[in-house]
């Protein structure tokens, strides 16, 4: 049996010190920052960014919508497949009748909780719930704004069912809104060297960047599944990109 004085001279251990919500938000930022260093080609950078992005601000899926200034498209989604064609399709279409997305797209674009703006009931009266979120379980959704330059928009909307984002979740994605920014930014501009690809080659990049399948392309104009891929292979060479995900961010952006 251990003596009074033997206890006395056993150290103690030390309890691990939790880290305040301040450092594991750096950590998080430092992150996402790592990824936006890395990437040289603007067709990589989102398909690298997304699955930090959702580890950054925990949650169950993260949506990434992009276009011009008149409408967001939807073209990605973490996890891969989250989200069906007529879903995406869905969100296009009512996507700026949505207060959360229209503030993202047209307002301040701060990043903003769902429940800040209305309450659960309000939520499921929006065409967006029945037709995207509700399926996706999306109960609490948090969404911000980047606007790369005068022309292109990004709309960036986690999703999770419980619990809400607390303050400092809205905290860490407001911080990383302007550096998306910045690292978008730099491809601006950028020429690289690529033969012009065709009117129908156009028409089926222009429908893959809504996310509809090779099948739902044809469908759309008239042609078999397998045009629409030879379609999209010659595409690839003359965009430079080796995907349907590289293909999709060069040719919107």
């Amino acid at each position: 049996m251990l003596s009074p004085a033997d206890l006395k001279a056993r150290p103690r251990s030390v309890p691990a010190r939790i880290p305040t919500p301040g450092e594991v938000g750096l950590r998080r930022i430092l992150a996402v920052a790592d990824v936006l260093l890395g990437v040289v080609e603007e067709a990589e950078l989102v398909e690298h960014l997304l699955p930090v992005l959702r580890r950054a601000v925990p949650s169950d899926t993260v949506l990434w919508l992009a276009g011009d200034r008149q409408r967001p498209a939807l073209w990605r989604a973490e996890p891969a497949g989250a989200v069906t064609a007529e879903q995406a399709a869905a969100l296009e279409a009512h996507a700026l009748a949505d207060p959360l997305l229209a503030q993202a797209w047209t307002g301040t674009a701060a990043a903003m909780r769902r429940s800040d703006l209305h309450t659960d009931s309000e939520f499921r009266r929006l065409a967006t719930y029945p037709a995207v979120f509700g399926p996706l379980h999306a109960r609490r959704q948090l969404a911000m704004g980047v606007q790369p330059d005068d022309q292109r928009r990004v709309v960036v909307v986690f999703n999770r069912e419980r619990p809400d984002f607390a303050q400092h979740d809205v905290a860490v994605a407001e911080a990383l809104r302007p550096r998306i920014g910045r690292a978008l930014a730099r491809f601006a501009g950028s020429n690289p060297r690529r033969e012009k690809v065709s009117p129908r080659e156009a028409d089926v990049l222009d429908l893959l960047c809504r996310g509809l399948t090779d099948r739902q392309i044809a469908n759309r104009l008239g042609i078999s599944p397998r045009t629409v891929d030879k379609h999209l292979e010659h595409a690839y060479v003359k965009l430079g990109v080796r995907c349907r995900v590289q293909a999709a961010s060069r040719w919107q952006s």
